[in-house]
């Protein structure tokens, strides 16, 4: 079911189609919150309250994009955890390896080693490079859609993904 039709459903009353959100989206906004964070203990907590923000506002909620209203929601959990908490991401902190599945093949074994290559090097960007590419190639949302989720303009999320690829193909290359 497309999300403008579940977004209806839940304005009606029919808050079953809040389960299909949470079941559609949970992945994504736990796997950005701990991107964001670190921390995987506390990004299921983070995403929970991502749900239930969205669950408060559905009513208001004028169909845009779902996904990328929820990652909004998100990232300013997680702004607003870590303000709390007084905590800076330490480039010293375990990269997240658990949110990968585990592998069963020499195939799938060099993807995981490509993928921890990549988490490892992500981990070394600035926060807002990191949380800008995130959102591009990974949760695949336009460069104006970027700029809403940030709050930024145009040209500074551009900025950040060209900074952040330019260092990620230096870092790898070495």
């Amino acid at each position: 079911m497309d999300d403008r039709t579940l977004i209806a459903r839940i304005q009606r009353g029919q808050t079953e189609a809040l389960n299909e959100v949470a079941n559609k989206y949970y992945d994504d906004i736990y796997r950005f919150c701990y991107f964001l964070t670190g921390y995987r203990e506390e990004s299921y907590d983070l995403a929970q309250e991502t749900f239930l923000k969205f669950i408060k506002y559905v009513d208001h909620y004028q169909y845009k994009n779902l996904k990328g209203y929820l990652l909004t929601i998100a990232r300013n959990i997680c702004i607003d955890y870590m303000r709390d908490k007084a905590q800076e991401v330490s480039l010293t902190e375990q990269t997240p390896n658990e949110v990968w599945q585990e592998v069963s093949s020499e195939d799938q074994f060099s993807k995981l080693v490509q993928r921890e290559a990549l988490t490892t090097a992500l981990w070394q960007l600035p926060r807002m490079q990191r949380e800008a590419l995130l959102l591009y190639y990974y949760h695949d949302l336009k460069l104006r859609e970027i700029a809403a989720v940030t709050g930024t303009n145009l040209s500074t999320v551009k900025s950040r993904i060209r900074q952040g690829t330019d260092k990620l193909k230096k870092w790898l290359k070495e």
